[in-house]
Parts: structure tokens; C-alpha cells; sequence
């Protein structure tokens, strides 16, 4: 059995509206007759429309998506799909169990918007190459996290090739910090955490991470949250620029290449730092914004290649912890005072962290990794756990 005919047993059972109405299956609501059915959907819609479950980003897009074409990935129930239909949308619903599409084509059909609806089901990834037309908006509330990366990716580069140039990427993803409070387990038993014992996947995600998958697509970050109490974040992309994702395989992956730091030549400047197994441990001085080392990422740069990175970003991915005071991390060229982006600042926490430091664009490509203490009065202290340098979008 593959990876979508275990995710289809699995997803064939629906979260039923909200935290308090538990699971449904789709093949026990199609039993149920018209009444039946569009009363049970309504008390779970209602359940999930509190404003800090669905209530807040129904009223914060419903006006945005009237008149647009919006493609949702996993569409569950309908909730979200029939609620903006409501309100002028016209939406095509997709989803890897037949009977939930077949339940929420019932349910479109008794509130009145046949007219403004269209079906899809997924057997495949490829089957999403089906989709006709263009949209305006990307819908993936809660479901490309829980399939692997590349099984993800493959999903997100087709729908980018039916995406209008300046459209919308909207994603609700289980976000990293939640899966380093829950014991960073592997993803093939995360899905259980988070979902239940019949879960075969969950991922964590961030912005980055979604840019990445979404890569060489170039994006505009218009929202970038977390909500639920830290169980849910949501990213609200622009993405332009759809049509570079026709590059031939070989050149995405020449473009997606990574190199790792942690073991680059690295220098003290304010305070100290020494290496250890768990990574470079560093104390910085109690001044503010005196830089406290620096890593010579050159040797990274030339393995990714120069040449490749002309006209795109380029980012480094940083695992650290952090155990006291605040940092700033930032690429810098040559000169240590020529800031090539803008400076990530992270603050003490008890867990470990993850940010993404980048540079604004086509700029000269960096020499340095650089951090800095950006804490008055406050020696911060901690470790780099790891760094990793990439080409960004």
C-alpha cells in the first residue's frame, strides 16, 4: 500500500468543526439523508467558526475571494469552501477520499451553489495537472503537512503552474516550535501526536520552509502567524514570477543545493566561543550591538556556486538555543559593517529556536555569518546547534 492509500484510510475520517465535536467519517455522513446531513454539518460548521478557531480568517478573506477562482487543497468537509462560496467565491474542491468530496457535493448541492463549484479527486499527485484554467488563490488549510516533502512539493509545484501571476498561496501548517515542544519526533509518528493513532505523517513548517518547497518561485510574505496557542501557524504568500517553475529538473536542483557551515572557519571578535560537540558555544560581552563572532561562509558559497544565485537571494537556516540575553544574526560581506539583509533577532527562550537570515536580493554574495549581541547590559549566551546555506526565493 503507497503513501496516499494509507493517508486515504486515514483522511476518510474528517475533523468534524472546532476542538470540541471530535472526528467523522465521511462514509457514515453520506448514510444520513438530506436533513440529516446538512443538520449534523451545521452544528460542526457552527462549532468552527469561534474566532480563534475559523471564525478569523473567514471574516479577514470573505470580501478578498467574492468573484475569485480559489483551488482548495483537502477539502474536508466544506466548511471553509461553502462559506466563501456564500459570499461570491467560486471554488473547486479536491481531496484524496472520494466519499469526502462526494459528502461535500451534497452538501454544495443542498445549500444552493452547484453553479459556483467544481470537484477533483486526487488518486495521484499528477491527477492535480487536470485542474482547468487559472485561480486566484491557493487554499491548503491544514493538508500539505501532513504528506512527505517531495510528495508536497510535487502538489505545490502543479498548482504554482496553475496560479495567475500576483495570486495568493494561503497555507495552515503545524509550525516547527510545536514539534520541538512535542520531543522532535520523527514525522512518521509526529502525524500521531497531532492526529491520532491512524496518522502516517505530520511535517513541520515555517515561512521558509513553505518558500522553500514552494522554490524557484519568487514570493511576498503578506501574513505570517501563529494562533491556537501556538498549535497552528498560517502563511499568506504573493507569489510572482509562476512561470520560472518550467526550469528543467536539473537546474531546480542546482538551484536548491545546500551547504552546511557549522564546521567553516569561525572567528572570535567580543566575548568568546568554542567548539563543542553540541555545536559552537558562545558567551558574548554585556554591550549592545557588539558583534560576538562570525563564520567564514565562503567556502559555502563557492560549493553552491555564485553564478547560480545571480539575480536570487541567499539564506542561511539557523538551529540554536539560546539561554540568556537577545541575538542578532546577519550576512554580511566582506566588511563585517556591510549588512547584506536585515538582522534576525532572536530573544532567550527555553527551547530550542530556528530563524532564517537572508540577503535582500541581488546583492554581492556574503563572505560572513555574523552575530551580535543585541541585549543592554546582558552577556547572552547559548549555543549553535546548526547553519545551513541556500539560494532563497
Amino acid at each position: 500500500m503507497d503513501f496516499l492509500d494509507v493517508s486515504r484510510e486515514k483522511w476518510r475520517e474528517v475533523p468534524a468543526g472546532g476542538d470540541v465535536m471530535g472526528r467523522v467519517f465521511s462514509s457514515d455522513l453520506l448514510k444520513a439523508s438530506d436533513a440529516e446531513l446538512l443538520t449534523h454539518w451545521q452544528r460542526m460548521d457552527e462549532s468552527g467558526r469561534v474566532p480563534d478557531h475559523r471564525g478569523w480568517y473567514q471574516v479577514l478573506y470573505c470580501e478578498a475571494f467574492a468573484g475569485r477562482q480559489v483551488v482548495e487543497v483537502g477539502s474536508g468537509l466544506g466548511f471553509d469552501g461553502i462559506h466563501f462560496m456564500r459570499n461570491g467565491a467560486k471554488w473547486v474542491f479536491t481531496d484524496i477520499v472520494k466519499d469526502n468530496l462526494e459528502t461535500v457535493r451534497r452538501l454544495v448541492d443542498l445549500h444552493g451553489l452547484s453553479a459556483q463549484a467544481d470537484y477533483l479527486w486526487i488518486d495521484k499527485p499528477e491527477a492535480l495537472l487536470a485542474l482547468q484554467g487559472e485561480f486566484d488563490v491557493v487554499w491548503a488549510n491544514g493538508s500539505l503537512h501532513h504528506a512527505p516533502f517531495e510528495i508536497a512539493r510535487l502538489e505545490s509545484q502543479i498548482l504554482l503552474g496553475r496560479l495567475k501571476p500576483g495570486g495568493r498561496w494561503i497555507e495552515l501548517f503545524y509550525p516547527y516550535e510545536r514539534w520541538v515542544r512535542q520531543g522532535r519526533p520523527d514525522f512518521s509518528e509526529w502525524g500521531k501526536v497531532t492526529d491520532g493513532e491512524r496518522t502516517p505523517w505530520a511535517e513541520w513548517y515555517d515561512v521558509e520552509r513553505i518558500k522553500r518547497r514552494l522554490f524557484p518561485a519568487a514570493t511576498v510574505t503578506i501574513l505570517d502567524l501563529q494562533f491556537g496557542g501556538g498549535q497552528y501557524g498560517w502563511v499568506d504568500l504573493a507569489v510572482d514570477g509562476t512561470g520560472s517553475v518550467a526550469l528543467p529538473p536539473a537546474a531546480v536542483e542546482k538551484l536548491t543545493r545546500s551547504a552546511d557551515v557549522i564546521g567553516l572557519p569561525l572567528v572570535s571578535l567580543h566575548g568568546t566561543v568554542q567548539r563543542q560537540a553540541g555545536g559552537p558555544a558562545f558567551r558574548c560581552s554585556s554591550r549592545i550591538w557588539d558583534y560576538s563572532w562570525a563564520i567564514d561562509i565562503g567556502e559555502a558559497v563557492g560549493k553552491i556556486g555564485e553564478d547560480t544565485a545571480s539575480n536570487r537571494k541567499w539564506a542561511i537556516d539557523l538551529e540554536f538555543e539560546l539561554g540568556s540575553g537577545a541575538v542578532g544574526f546577519i550576512l554580511t560581506a566582506e566588511n563585517h559593517d556591510e549588512f547584506l539583509g536585515r538582522e534576525v533577532v532572536a530573544d532567550a527562550r527555553p527551547t530550542l529556536q530556528r530563524v532564517t537570515a537572508s540577503t535582500y536580493g541581488a546583492s554581492p554574495p556574503p563572505r560572513w555569518l555574523l552575530m551580535r549581541n543585541v541585549a543592554h547590559e546582558t552577556a547572552s549566551s547559548g549555543t549553535l546547534v546548526s547553519a545551513s546555506l541556500r539560494i532563497s526565493n
